[in-house]
């Protein structure tokens, strides 16, 4: 974050602090992470207040409190504290106040699956030719998406937003915030199904994106799904299409698997070229021909696009290979699932994995509501019909439903399924975990390595 008087900020948000003095140098709304310099939101949730921790973040520096009540203790000590009606709201607000202090052009994805592994790779390809700015990690939420924009500098000509939601309208306050230019709409499925209601709910809440841009703008669609295409029908803005199966702008053919990448022609503006991903699955070349789609629109040559999705770094549990001795590989896929990205992933673990004996371990889809019964059973008998694996295990309630249609072992925690992993894997066993993030299942990756 660049300098901001502090006095700015309490004009920004009409507070009588007349003695406002000095520069903030940074924004936290975690007590822990407070540097001097800081400016502390006192954000209070449903299991959490942080006014408890003004005190922590005035010791470490802070030098303004942005809190819903007055605090004493910022009052005793003579630290600038705003008062504001919603903290949450004072954030994004002051967010957007800040972000439009510099030119930077901000391009903004969401989807059911794939907007993180999109995101790093379009920030990669950009990072070839001009300095950007992206959103570390998945911090994608109405929180995460107001404290990337603080990191923003001069020097930053494009950000990369991953726009993440589970309500219907939390994709437009995001879009209120970072105001995007360029928009990317990986896919539709029934992620958070369960709190959207309907598919009809999931589109509408995804399209905000688009529905955002003017016709200045870029709207990066996936020609492949069906739901997009329909929906993109009416946009005003400036279409570019990407896909695999269906004529598009950006296409790919001849993808060929590997253990821990993916090859694949790619065709840009009439000219096809091979390219080496660093992370295997036909789904995550669907994420890389959004990025060059959108990276076509910037201007930027197809060199660059091509040493951008070759050098792009990965996320931990996302088809990560960990290879754990005896040949036995692992592919921990476990930072999250919801049925199309499950049924994607085995797909994928099951042609890569072909001539070895193969393991599905997997956990509970959660947030699918009225669904989440039906679709562990498609699950399931989606994996005996096409014959994906050899041994299928799970762990968790719901998971039970794949294993009473697919057989296999059922565990009820993870401890009794680690001990039965250690107990029973063979020399060049291919291992594959993936489950809702809440389950948790890097655990029993993790034991299986260190039992080694």
């Amino acid at each position: 974050m660049e300098k901001i008087k502090l006095s700015e900020i309490t004009i920004l948000f009409k507070s009588n602090n007349k003695n406002a003095k000095g520069l903030v140098t940074g924004v936290s709304i975690d007590s822990r992470t407070i540097k001097k310099g800081d400016i502390f939101f006192a954000i209070t949730g449903e299991n959490y207040d942080a006014n408890d921790f003004v005190d922590s973040a005035i010791s470490k520096g802070a030098v303004a409190v942005v809190s819903e009540k007055t605090n004493s203790k910022c009052k005793k000590l003579g630290i600038t504290n705003i008062i504001v009606k919603d903290t949450v709201k004072a954030l994004q607000d002051f967010s957007k106040y800040y972000k439009g202090k510099f030119q930077t052009k901000v391009i903004g994805i969401t989807g059911s699956n794939g907007k993180t592994t999109t995101k790093d790779i379009l920030a990669s390809i950009i990072s070839q030719k001009h300095t950007v700015l992206s959103t570390q990690g998945n911090l994608n939420n109405h929180l995460g998406l107001p404290l990337t924009l603080l990191n923003l500098n001069r020097k930053h000509k494009y950000c990369v937003l991953e726009m993440g939601a589970n309500h219907k309208g939390e994709i437009a306050r995001l879009c209120e915030i970072a105001e995007p230019s360029y928009g990317i709409i990986t896919n539709i499925g029934l992620s958070h199904i369960g709190n959207f209601g309907s598919m009809e709910n999931i589109v509408k809440a995804k399209m905000e994106l688009f529905n955002f841009l003017n016709k200045n703008n870029y709207a990066f669609i996936n020609n492949d799904d069906k739901r997009i295409v329909l929906a993109a029908k009416r946009l005003k803005c400036k279409k570019v299409t990407f896909g695999i199966k269906n004529k598009a702008d950006v296409m790919a053919s001849n993808i060929i698997l590997k253990e821990d990448k993916t090859i694949f022609n790619i065709f840009i503006k009439g000219i096809s070229e091979s390219v080496k991903m660093p992370v295997c699955g036909t789904f995550n070349v669907y994420n890389a021909l959004a990025a060059a789609s959108c990276a076509i629109s910037l201007n930027i040559n197809e060199n660059n696009i091509i040493s951008g999705i070759e050098n792009f770094k990965p996320q931990k549990k996302r088809m990560e290979v960990v290879h754990i001795g005896n040949g036995i590989v692992l592919v921990n896929d476990s930072y999250n699932a919801n049925p199309i990205s499950m049924k994607n992933a085995i797909d994928n673990f099951s042609k890569i994995f072909y001539n070895k004996r193969k393991y599905l371990v997997l956990g509970d889809m959660l947030e699918l509501g009225t669904h989440e019964k039906e679709e562990h059973r498609k699950l399931g008998a989606y994996i005996a019909k096409n014959k994906l694996a050899d041994i299928i295990c799970a762990v968790g309630d719901l998971s039970k439903e794949i294993i009473n249609i697919s057989g296999g072992f059922w565990f009820k925690d993870k401890n009794k399924l680690s001990e039965y992993l250690k107990q029973n894997l063979k020399k060049g066993d291919a291992v594959f975990f993936k489950a809702s993030r809440r389950i948790g299942l890097e655990e029993v990756v993790e034991k299986l390595v260190h039992s080694q």
